[in-house]
């Protein structure tokens, strides 16, 4: 597959502000990002032709969708084909866990808003979770997470 060459040019208020050379236009969503309320013109110097609106405007979309298809991950099948596999969502971070005060009795949603509601921080917290020890006279639990945990 033969590559193309590309001359995208970047407008602001008719004027041209930047020009990139590309042999495939998988940086138009960065191109079209770093220069927001920007038009952008492109020009095929193989075929010696201008895109018109509509070309560019879809090929930032198969460019969006070049890039999301980037972020899966290819695995082989025991059958030999490849399937894209997307990638883990990034887990909660432990602030974000609920969590319950012992002596109270009190269930929170998340250790950050247990520790404003005590006033202490939330690594106290997590530590006292952790430790089994007592932060400021109280002792804290996590709790699995459901719909009801609120604060």
């Amino acid at each position: 597959m033969a590559k193309n060459n590309y001359l995208v040019s970047v407008f602001v208020d008719g004027r041209n502000v930047d020009s990139y050379f590309s042999e495939n236009l998988d940086d138009l969503v960065t191109i079209k990002a770093m220069h927001k309320g920007s038009e952008i013109s492109i020009f095929d110097l193989q075929k010696n032709v201008k895109m018109t609106e509509k070309q560019v405007i879809a090929e930032i979309n198969k460019s969006v969708e070049r890039w999301k298809k980037s972020m899966e991950t290819p695995v082989e099948t025991k059958t030999g084909t490849i399937v894209r596999k997307k990638k883990r969502e990034k887990v909660n971070k432990f602030w974000e866990r609920p969590v319950r005060c012992v002596e109270t009795g009190q269930v929170f949603a998340t250790i950050r808003k247990c520790s404003n509601h005590f006033k202490i921080s939330y690594k106290s917290i997590w530590n006292a979770i952790n430790s089994g020890r007592s932060r400021h006279g109280l002792h804290f639990e996590s709790v699995k997470k459901d719909k009801d945990n609120k604060e």
